[in-house]
């Protein structure tokens, strides 16, 4: 029985290794959400991983500021973290 949990745990673990996006991924999936994606990867934890991208943000006609935008990606999706203000 112990090493059936075993089994599939690590099988788990290997089809999260094998699913987390890399930044080529990523950036495919900016070009279809944004324009001028800036991307990167910051952080990988072989499971997931954490990108950002800086973007410009709106929030009426005569104040936009660049704003970053994160990202979680795992089993080859990606999830929004939120976002800052970037000065």
């Amino acid at each position: 029985m112990r090493r059936k949990v075993l089994y599939a745990i690590g099988a788990l673990l290997l089809l999260l290794i094998i699913t987390n996006p890399g930044v080529k991924e990523f950036r495919s999936y900016l070009h279809e959400s944004r324009e001028n994606p800036i991307a990167g990867r910051d952080a990988n934890f072989f499971i997931f991983s954490i990108y950002s991208n800086i973007g410009d943000y709106v929030d009426s006609p005569h104040n936009g500021h660049n704003t970053r935008f994160r990202y979680l990606g795992i089993c080859g999706n990606f999830f929004s973290l939120g976002s800052e203000s970037v000065f």
